[in-house]
């Protein structure tokens, strides 16, 4: 018998689903937040109250104002990073309130 190659349950459903549905577009916030809280570390993501994704654009309420700080000055970083977890340019801007 043959060995095929395994894919990913995500690559699946990311295929079948189509990306302007609404469940494709609640698949990619999960995704991207997902990225997010590894992107920054537990403790930021835990200072990290909500978390909305729209049209590229990222928006994330921070509890303390000390880490909205930190991640505002190293925002440029923090997208850079959430795009190579994701492996593609998804997120074009993020906004801390």
């Amino acid at each position: 018998m043959k060995k095929q190659q395994s894919v990913r349950l995500g690559d699946i459903l990311e295929a079948c689903i189509p990306a302007n549905s609404t469940l494709g577009k609640g698949l990619l916030t999960a995704r991207v937040s997902s990225a997010y809280r590894q992107a920054v570390g537990s403790q930021a993501a835990a200072a990290t109250m909500n978390i909305s994704f729209t049209d590229g654009s990222l928006r994330c309420k921070i509890s303390s104002s000390v880490y909205r700080m930190h991640l505002a000055t190293n925002q440029d970083a923090i997208r850079k990073a959430i795009n190579n977890i994701l492996g593609r340019e998804e997120v074009k801007s993020l906004i801390f309130i």
